[in-house]
């Protein structure tokens, strides 16, 4: 078993400001957790959904979404199976499991599965490789493991889905998404990823180009890199005051997850 430095995260789901003045809850969900693989060796799992806003109860959606994502990942690694074995198949498998699920809510609520909408966007970070998932729009961006000119370099995993019309996407509950499923597995060891939901992607992103927004990026990982494990609560603090700035509302009326998590030596 190799050892590595310990992840540092932080990560917050923040209302948008169309909901606050339409008095609708957020529809964005996030989860980031450190938990083990069988033989020890500590594994990153970072999710975040993003609820359709005209699906009635996608933040519902969203939040099993998930939690769901992360107890199987979490039984899946209890076994004798290592991230390097994820594979498209656990994804496909996990999408029947979520609308099951979501079916039997949705029997319960006198409604559709479509009420429940939302996307997905998940990475599952081991030592020596790292697992990627996606269904629609959102992003993960990493530390690329092969810096340029020995500079930091971001790069995306995922060019965020569209649907067939502008401003449309894939949701896991739609009948046929595992059509529209995005997966890789990079053998290699990612020091840091971000994950995101559309509400910030025309921040993080530049769409020209098609690349990453270093500059949005460089500073946060740089404070991230330098802080305290205890101070989790205070990073988390300041980033939904980031997230609720004038400066980022200018911007964007949407609900905002932003997930980061670093390993990185300073």
């Amino acid at each position: 078993m190799t050892t590595k430095n310990d992840w540092k995260y932080t990560y917050v789901s923040v209302i948008g400001a169309s909901h606050q003045k339409s008095n609708s809850p957020c529809q964005d969900s996030s989860i980031c957790q450190v938990i083990h693989e069988s033989n020890g060796e500590k594994v990153l799992v970072a999710v975040v959904s993003d609820g359709a806003g005209s699906a009635k109860f996608s933040d519902q959606g969203s939040s099993l979404a998930c939690s769901l994502f992360v107890k199987e990942v979490t039984d899946y690694l209890a076994g004798e199976k290592r991230v390097k074995d994820l594979e498209v198949s656990f994804f496909k498998n996990w999408i029947d499991q979520y609308q099951d699920v979501i079916s039997s809510h949705a029997k319960d609520f006198k409604a559709t599965i479509r009420e429940f909408a939302c996307t997905l966007v998940a990475a599952v970070v081991g030592n020596d490789h790292a697992a990627f998932f996606q269904v629609g729009d959102g992003a993960i961006v990493i530390l690329d493991p092969e810096p340029e000119n020995g500079e930091d370099h971001y790069k995306w995993s995922f060019w965020p889905a569209k649907g067939e019309y502008e401003n449309t996407t894939f949701f896991i509950t739609d009948p046929k998404v595992k059509k529209n499923i995005q997966f890789d597995v990079l053998p290699k060891s990612v020091e840091e990823v971000s994950l995101f939901t559309d509400g910030i992607q025309h921040l993080t992103l530049h769409y020209q180009s098609k690349t990453v927004h270093h500059p949005f990026f460089k500073p946060m990982f740089h404070v991230l890199r330098k802080v305290e494990k205890g101070n989790f609560v205070n990073l988390n603090s300041s980033l939904e005051k980031f997230l609720n700035s004038e400066r980022v509302n200018e911007r964007t009326d949407d609900d905002k997850t932003l997930l980061l998590a670093s390993r990185k030596e300073v």
